[in-house]
C-alpha cells in the first residue's frame, strides 16, 4: 500500500531565462521520517523549476504521480502482516485501503432524458424523475447478478450506497496492481479514476463515513497536514460538528451475499471493520 505516513512541504527558488526569480512549492513524503519528506519536497520543487523553465509537459514527469496526501488515523494488522489502513480523506470521510480485498464501487448513471419531449418531462416531473430513477437502480442491479451468474467463481457481498453499488469481494485475496483486477474493474464498469487509483495506491479504497454535504454539513476549513495550530484547532471544530450530523447516517446498506466466500482471517476482519462503520440499519438515510 502506497500510504506514507510523513509529509511536508518545501519551496526551490531558481532564475528563469529572463533573469527573474521564480518560487516553486512542492509536497514531499517518506515512509521513513519528517526530514526525509521535507528533502523529498524541496527536490520535487526543484524539479518542477527545471521542467519549468525547459517548457515541459507536466504531465510526462513523476511529480504529478504523487499518493494520496491523507492522515493515518488506524492501522490494521493480521498476525506481522498489516492488511490495512484507515485514513481521512481531504473532505473528512474516513476511507478504508485494503492491501488485498477488493471493493467495487458501481455508481448509477445519471438520469438523462430520451428525447426533446422526455428532457421536458423530466425537468418538470418530479414523479417521472423519481420512476426513471428507480428504473435506472433496478438496471443496474440486474447487470451486476448477470455478471455474477457468467463469474460463478466470483464471490462477493454487495451493497447499496447512495450513489450506486458496493462489491466487497470473498472468494479470494487480490492483487490491485495485477492484469486480473484492472481487467475485473473494467468489466464491472468501476469509474475511470477508482480504477487508476486502485494502481496508483495499490491497494483497494470504499468510503467508512458519509460524504460531509450529503449530511448536511460544510466541506472542512482546511486539510493534512496543517500549517500551523491554528488551522489543525480550526479543524478539529469541524470535525467534531462532521462526527455529530453524521450519526444519523449510514454509507452503505448489505443487500445480499453472492456465492460461497473464502473465510479467511483477512476477509472476515475486512468485512468485520467495513461494516461496523459503514453499514447502518436499512431504514437509516444514505449518505
Amino acid at each position: 500500500m502506497r500510504i506514507p505516513p510523513y509529509w511536508s512541504r518545501g519551496t526551490f527558488t531558481g532564475t528563469n531565462q529572463k533573469g527573474r526569480e521564480e518560487t516553486f512549492r512542492a509536497w514531499g513524503w517518506s515512509f521513513d521520517s519528517l526530514a526525509e519528506a521535507q528533502n523529498d519536497a524541496v527536490a520535487r520543487a526543484k524539479r518542477i523549476f527545471e521542467h519549468f523553465i525547459s517548457n515541459v509537459d507536466f504531465d510526462r514527469y513523476d511529480y504529478v504521480d504523487v499518493p494520496l496526501r491523507e492522515e493515518i488515523l488506524h492501522r490494521i494488522g493480521e498476525g506481522d502482516d498489516e492488511i490495512a489502513v484507515i485514513t481521512r480523506n481531504r473532505y473528512g470521510a474516513m476511507v478504508l485501503n485494503a492491501a488485498s480485498v477488493c471493493f467495487v464501487d458501481v455508481d448509477f448513471p445519471p438520469v438523462r432524458g430520451q428525447g426533446l419531449v422526455d428532457s421536458i418531462g423530466l425537468i418538470f416531473s418530479k414523479q417521472k424523475r423519481q420512476q426513471r430513477q428507480e428504473e435506472i437502480q433496478d438496471a443496474t442491479l440486474m447487470l451486476v447478478r448477470e455478471w455474477a451468474a457468467r463469474n460463478p467463481q466470483r464471490s462477493f457481498r454487495l451493497y447499496r450506497t447512495a450513489a450506486g453499488l458496493r462489491l466487497l469481494f470473498t472468494d479470494r485475496l487480490y492483487d490491485p496492481t495485477s492484469s486480473e483486477t484492472a481487467e475485473l474493474l473494467g468489466e464491472l464498469k468501476s469509474d475511470w479514476r477508482y480504477r487508476k487509483l486502485t494502481e496508483k495506491q495499490a491497494c483497494f479504497r470504499a468510503r467508512l463515513t458519509p460524504k460531509p454535504w450529503r449530511c448536511h454539513c460544510k466541506r472542512p476549513p482546511g486539510r493534512y497536514p496543517f500549517d500551523d495550530g491554528g488551522a489543525e484547532e480550526a479543524y478539529h471544530k469541524w470535525l467534531e460538528n462532521y462526527e455529530e450530523k453524521s450519526r444519523g447516517y449510514a454509507t452503505c446498506h448489505l443487500i445480499e451475499s453472492n456465492g460461497r466466500g473464502a473465510g479467511n482471517d483477512v476477509l472476515d476482519t475486512i468485512i468485520e471493520v467495513h461494516d461496523r462503520y459503514s453499514c447502518g440499519a436499512s431504514d437509516t438515510e444514505l449518505a
